[in-house]
């Protein structure tokens, strides 16, 4: 089996999921704030984010993260425009790191989207959760097992932006900015099956655009092999 860490190609990626547990909460004081609550990411739970590649989140991955304190925010339905909170907001969003999840509690703005969330959280609408992340260099190690399947595994990233949406579908993944195939590329390059280009001054032009194309060649051959997959 073989085992490799990667480097991060710093682009951000999306994780949207249902989870059972997103509730409305009101205030315990006399404020009538109402807030929801609910996971954020689920530690150490393999999931099929493509057909053949499985990912994990190792629990501690954002630990380097949440201790550099920077601002994080939740939105609702991933989408900047409907920002609920920040954790340097009044009343601040509250992210509490499990042994299990990164759990959240993000006070409702009084806004149109604000009431509608409250609304829709009432009625059991909105059963599932999101949250945007880059992987740190040498963040993720792959590995490839004897079936020839993809396990990907998180172990440091920074997260900034958590919070409900309202139709997931479980195990639906989504890739923000970066795509699939980067992530796949990165995978093949990470467990040694791309062909390395070398730079040596014995290697001639020809040699490496050789080189080069037979990279080209393994990629679209394993994109292949993944979109017939798609389709059974």
């Amino acid at each position: 089996m073989n085992i490799k860490k990667t480097v991060s190609k710093n682009r951000i990626e999306m994780r949207v999921f249902e989870v059972p547990d997103i509730e409305l909460r009101a205030s315990e004081n006399d404020d009538k704030q109402e807030y929801v609550d609910g996971t954020g990411a689920v530690y150490d739970r393999e999931v099929e984010v493509w057909p053949g590649v499985f990912e994990k989140i190792r629990k501690g991955a954002f630990n380097r993260c949440l201790k550099k304190g920077g601002e994080l925010k939740s939105f609702f339905n991933h989408n900047s425009d409907y920002v609920l909170s920040t954790t340097r907001s009044a009343p601040p969003l509250n992210i509490e790191d499990t042994d299990k999840a990164l759990v959240f509690r993000s006070p409702i703005p009084n806004t149109s989207y604000g009431r509608d969330l409250i609304e829709n959280l009432r009625r059991r609408n909105v059963r599932g959760a999101s949250f945007s992340f880059i992987v740190a260099e040498g963040g993720a190690i792959y590995t490839r097992d004897e079936r020839g399947i993809i396990h990907r595994e998180i172990i440091d990233a920074d997260i900034f932006e958590l919070g409900p949406v309202t139709n997931p579908a479980y195990p639906q993944t989504k890739v923000k900015v970066r795509s699939k195939d980067e992530i796949m590329e990165e995978a093949l390059e990470a467990l040694g099956e791309l062909e390395e280009c070398s730079t040596s001054t014995d290697t001639s032009e020809e040699e490496q655009k050789s080189l080069i194309q037979t990279n080209k060649n393994l990629l679209e051959l394993k994109r292949k092999k993944l979109n017939i997959l798609e389709r059974m």
